[in-house]
């Protein structure tokens, strides 16, 4: 094929020779530009691919730690919950669906014993993990005596209901407890808007 090749050549003019030569140059830029292309892919790729183990590796960092988890009672920290809170009105919003709030603030917390805070504290944070669909819904401790939970794609009435039911589970263990609510985008679809009014 080689000798084939060759006689071919062998046979062209100076023309065409030159021709051919200048034909063959701007494959081999073509080609070269199409490297460095590649290249310019694979090193965006890499950068991409990098950034995602990143933001994988910084959540499971906070996984099982306390900017994720509230050591006492096991339930999503202030921070956390505050995130999911953020990600779930977006997507809420893109996606039209409803959501809706709850914060369950203990009465008098400051004049109960460390024991007493301790054990209402725990107390509630079982009970509402038991009342919610997890993991469809969030519960996390937004302040020393407060927690509020996070009812995902779900109606204003059927939010109301789980808030009946958390109001009857503590009143039968004896637990003096505020219950506010609000719902998503009944009452509000100003996220800051919602979180003041259960607070």
């Amino acid at each position: 094929m080689e000798n084939t090749r060759n006689r071919d050549y062998n046979e062209l003019t100076k023309e065409e020779l030159i021709q051919k030569v200048r034909e063959l140059e701007d494959e081999v830029s073509r080609l070269k530009m199409r490297e460095s292309e590649l290249e310019m892919l694979l090193n965006e790729y890499s950068s991409i691919m990098k950034k995602q183990f990143e933001v994988f590796d910084d959540f499971i960092k906070d996984v099982g730690t306390r900017r994720m988890i509230d050591p006492l009672t096991r339930v999503y920290s202030h921070e956390h919950i505050l995130k999911l809170i953020s990600y779930y009105h977006q997507k809420a919003f893109e996606e039209s669906f409803g959501y809706s709030l709850l914060t369950i603030t203990i009465n008098n917390f400051d004049k109960l014993e460390q024991m007493e805070k301790e054990r209402v504290l725990l107390s509630i944070g079982k009970l509402l993990k038991e009342l919610v669909r997890v993991p469809l819904d969030s519960v996390g401790r937004s302040a020393e005596d407060q927690f509020i939970v996070l009812l995902t794609e779900i109606t204003k009435d059927n939010a109301l209901k789980v808030k009946e039911r958390i109001e009857n589970a503590l009143a039968l263990h004896n637990i003096d407890a505020a219950v506010k609510f609000a719902a998503y985008p009944d009452d509000s679809t100003n996220l800051e808007e919602l979180v003041k009014m259960v607070q």
